[in-house]
């Protein structure tokens, strides 16, 4: 413990020395840049420092969820797309149909939830 924080000033840079070869310096720099939200999702104070997997790049700032589901994604581009044509296919669209005149948009998959829920 006396040597991370002599070393580094504290556990949380070297651990992100040490992972991703970046110290909070950079961090912070990382967290400006899409206005200190997630780099995905405007959500306020993101966490986790994203990096590629195979490369070992650092990519950018996350919150836990949006981490996690490229993580689950096994970062994957081709899984991402198809997650996104799924739900554009199994969630009800709101379509214009005259201005200021919206019609609600039946799936092409899925059914609507029971009385129960």
């Amino acid at each position: 413990m006396e040597t991370r924080l002599r070393l580094y000033g504290g556990s949380r840079e070297c651990h992100l020395r040490r992972r991703y070869g970046v110290g909070e310096k950079e961090f912070q720099e990382l967290l400006a840049e899409p206005g200190g939200v997630c780099a995905i999702r405007p959500r306020p104070d993101p966490e986790h420092l994203d990096h590629d997997h195979r490369t070992g790049w650092v990519r950018g700032i996350l919150c836990f969820n949006c981490n996690g589901g490229l993580g689950q994604s096994r970062d994957s581009p081709d899984s991402l797309a198809r997650a996104i044509t799924y739900l554009r296919g199994t969630t009800w669209q709101r379509v214009l149909i005259h201005p200021g005149v919206f019609q609600m948009c039946s799936p092409t998959r899925g059914r609507p939830p029971s009385p129960r829920s």
